[in-house]
């Protein structure tokens, strides 16, 4: 089988719905939670910025690309998430890789989560530096991790802050007080920026954490609707990944029509975000209660993604069906850090109708029954 033929090509025609072989379906995929990509006022300022600006500036910050739009938006983003600096990166997931060469001798270990993104991953392998898995199911791992780098050492820790597959938060509060004081927390919250906390800024806001040690990446793709990333930290690593990340001086940034679209999606998360997450929350609430009959650890975790797992390929084939019968596009994916090797991953917005959800939470009850 050729690569191509693992690609499945959808046309998106609304904001909750997909073209999918001649039918219109219901959309629970992708990870746009406010589905900010079809907002007028930032598919406008796209379009205006393009008119004005054109599409790229066809160069590196570091040289002749830095457009005046970026340094605003990195002015909007600490602003926003209330970390003293910001910097721009081309992709979300280039994120924490950047970040990881701005920290190149500033730290001597990794405590890799073992459900860590790839993004985080393949971060922790600039590093260059001794690496050590642990598992969020028990803090002990954790324990054990760092004793295992030994005193005097300067470790970091690797994680998502909410998990893009079952919407469970990882523990951070718990996890900086085993940090000794040398110690960093990167954490990587593309799917909890925007849309959890009384003001959107994610799992750090929610855990009520202020702290020095803490290093975020994020992405515009999600909660804001746009496309590019970004590192957040103290005023230090943005002048290290300034000075000595090759992927910020030799990568083109991201589009300066997508960061004007980010800058008004960020205005509008600002003042109208309070209002979506609650209607976010209610919509993710409602469908988790079908979930809990077959995942009860997670039936109140606050995430908007969960996923459904079958234990055979009989049963992950009439779960395909039942869904397209219902008239949802049967999202089965593959992702390194999944339950298993293909399973369905749902998405929820603050756009998607109750008669929607309602279907969706019918055919989740139906499949817990099955399982049962």
């Amino acid at each position: 089988m050729s690569a191509d033929s693992q690609l499945v090509e959808l046309l998106q025609v609304g904001p909750t719905e997909v073209e999918f072989r001649g039918r219109r379906l219901t959309y629970f995929g992708g990870s746009d939670y406010f589905r900010l990509s079809w907002n007028r006022q930032v598919r406008r300022a796209v379009v205006q910025a393009t008119l004005r600006w054109g599409p790229n500036v066809a160069a590196g910050r570091s040289t002749t690309g830095n457009h005046p739009v970026y340094g605003e938006l990195e002015r909007a983003l600490t602003g926003f998430f209330h970390f003293p600096s910001a910097v721009l990166t081309a992709a979300g997931y280039l994120a924490p890789l950047v970040a990881a060469q701005g920290l190149v001798g500033r730290v001597t270990h990794v405590l890799l989560a073992e459900t860590a993104h790839g993004c985080l991953r393949d971060a922790a392998d600039l590093l260059g530096v001794p690496q050590f898995r642990f598992s969020w199911a028990t803090l002990s791992s954790l324990d054990r991790a760092l004793a295992e780098v030994g005193t005097g050492a300067r470790p970091i820790i690797f994680t998502n802050g909410l998990s893009p597959l079952d919407g469970s938060m990882a523990p951070l509060a718990e996890a900086l007080t085993r940090l000794p004081v040398e110690g960093l927390l990167l954490v990587d919250d593309a799917h909890g920026g925007g849309t959890l906390g009384r003001h959107g800024r994610g799992v750090v806001e929610v855990q009520g954490l202020r702290e020095e040690r803490i290093l975020q990446t994020g992405t515009l793709s999600k909660a804001l609707g746009s496309y590019g990333g970004f590192v957040l930290g103290p005023r230090w690593l943005r002048e290290r990944i300034l000075s000595q990340s090759q992927i910020f001086q030799g990568n083109t940034p991201l589009p300066p029509p997508w960061a004007a679209g980010a800058l008004v999606a960020l205005k509008l998360l600002s003042k109208q975000g309070g209002a979506w997450r609650a209607k976010l929350n209610e919509r993710i609430q409602f469908v988790r209660a079908a979930f809990a009959a077959t995942h009860p650890d997670r039936s109140l975790a606050p995430g908007p993604a969960f996923t459904l797992a079958p234990r055979d390929s009989r049963v992950t084939d009439r779960l395909g069906r039942r869904l397209l019968a219902a008239g949802i596009y049967p999202a089965r994916i593959r992702y390194a850090q999944g339950p298993s090797d293909r399973f369905y991953r749902f998405a929820i917005s603050s756009a998607h109708t109750w008669e929607q959800l309602t279907r969706l939470r019918d055919l989740v009850a139906e499949f817990a029954s099955d399982e049962r």
